[in-house]
C-alpha cells in the first residue's frame, strides 16, 4: 500500500465514521437495518465524491423513488417475492430512463417491502439520513488535506 493510499483510507475513515454514527444516532434504533442501502451510499461518497451517480438530485430522486415504488408496491400486491423483484427493476427502469443511476437506491423497495415502515419513513429515517449524509461528506470534502485541486462534492449539483 502507498503512502497516498493510506491517507486516502485514514481520511475516508475520518469522514465515514462520525458521518454514519451521527445518523445511526438520530434515527430510529428500529431503522438501523432499514438503511442498508445508506451504507453502500455512504462508502460511494466518501471514495468516490466525483461519481457521477452522486449528484445530490440524484441521491434524493433515486432513493425517495425506490422507497415510494416500494410502497406503492406493498400496498397494492403486498410483500412477496414477486412485488419485491418488480420493486428492484422498477427503480432500476426509473434510473435508467432520467440517467440517474444511483444503485444504492435499488435496495429501497427491498427495505420498504420487508420492513413495512409508515410513510414517515420518507422523512425520518430516508431523508435525515440522506440529509447529513450529503452535509457530511460535503464539509468532509472541502477539508481534506492535501495538494490542490481535490475533489469536492458535488462535482455538480443536478443532471
Amino acid at each position: 500500500m502507498t503512502r497516498q493510499a493510506w491517507l486516502d483510507g485514514v481520511w475516508i475513515l475520518l469522514g465515514m465514521v462520525p458521518t454514519l454514527s451521527l445518523i445511526l444516532l438520530l434515527i430510529d434504533a428500529e431503522h438501523g437495518l432499514a438503511l442498508t442501502s445508506l451504507g453502500s451510499t455512504a462508502v460511494l461518497l466518501f471514495c468516490y465524491p466525483e461519481h457521477e451517480g452522486l449528484r445530490p438530485s440524484a441521491i434524493l430522486i433515486t432513493h425517495l423513488a425506490g422507497a415510494l415504488i416500494g410502497f406503492g408496491l406493498l400496498h397494492s400486491i403486498g410483500s412477496n417475492a414477486w412485488s419485491m423483484a418488480l420493486g428492484v427493476a422498477l427503480i432500476a427502469v426509473l434510473m435508467k430512463a432520467a440517467n440517474m443511476m444511483h444503485p444504492p437506491a435499488g435496495a429501497n423497495p427491498l427495505i420498504v417491502l420487508n420492513v413495512k415502515p409508515g410513510l414517515a419513513f420518507l422523512l425520518d429515517p430516508l431523508l435525515l439520513a440522506l440529509g447529513i449524509a450529503m452535509l457530511g461528506v460535503f464539509v468532509w470534502s472541502r477539508l481534506r488535506p492535501g495538494p490542490e485541486p481535490k475533489p469536492r462534492w458535488p462535482m455538480r449539483w443536478s443532471p
